[in-house]
């Protein structure tokens, strides 16, 4: 089954509904990567990501969407473009304590290759030092093969050294194996500069590096990836 439709249709009725909620906060960005030895498509790449966060009264919608552009033999360029879009409802607030939100959680991947949905339970996570903690577990119904289970893990730490500003932050999904696909673990960290200061913009401009490892890629048996990667990343 194709999930496009459905995940157009869920968008929309989120941003609809979005318009006529409170927002708390909400942030935009673009990112641009460049690394090398990628797996299972050409080894060098770039990649020009746009991200969107808001928090508003009803819950919270992550939105990203990324265009890979490959860098090898001319003959062999490949493009893809890769988005998600990730709304999850408030189920319950808490005061005080290491839990701080409850939510329905959910999530659609969408590429050239398939469209897969994934819904289960999200939490927020109140930690000294941590700008952000959550961790979301999913039921994924996936379009091109057997449904298995996720774990996403998002996290972000601000920290300063001699009065510049930087930022830890990442995420991990692991995934089960499936009858046709072995468990999936991709870790995933950004370390960044935020230049701001010195560049006088009011708005983040960080300057860093991606580093990412991801075993079972794909949940292909076998495919590894272990890939640092330059970036820039613009908030707006």
């Amino acid at each position: 089954m194709k999930f496009t439709k459905i995940a157009l249709a869920a968008a929309m009725t989120v941003a609809a509904g979005t318009a006529s909620a409170e927002t708390f906060f909400y942030d935009n960005s673009v990112t641009v990567l460049y690394g090398e030895s990628y797996k299972g498509i050409e080894s060098d790449q770039a990649v020009v990501t746009f991200e969107h966060f808001s928090a508003n009264s009803w819950g919270d919608i992550f939105v990203f969407g990324d265009r890979l552009m490959s860098t090898g033999d001319e003959n062999q360029d490949q493009t893809e473009t890769y988005i998600e879009v990730s709304p999850r409802f408030k189920v319950s607030s808490f005061d005080g304590g290491i839990v701080k939100n409850l939510y329905v959680a959910t999530t659609w991947e969408m590429s050239e290759f398939n469209d897969d949905l994934l819904a289960g339970i999200g939490t927020d996570f109140n930690i000294p030092g941590f700008q952000n903690l959550s961790v979301n577990a999913y039921r994924r119904f996936n379009d091109d093969g057997d449904n298995n289970y996720q774990t996403t893990t998002v996290w972000g730490v601000p920290f300063a050294i001699a009065g510049q500003n930087f930022k830890f932050d990442g995420f991990w999904d692991w995934a089960t194996a499936t009858s046709t696909k072995e468990a999936s673990s991709n870790f995933t960290y950004q370390l960044k500069w935020d230049a701001a200061q010195a560049l006088g913009t009011e708005k983040q401009v960080y300057v860093g590096i991606e580093h990412a490892t991801w075993d079972g890629k794909f949940g292909a048996p076998g495919l590894k990836e272990n890939v640092v990667s330059a970036l820039v990343k613009v908030h707006f």
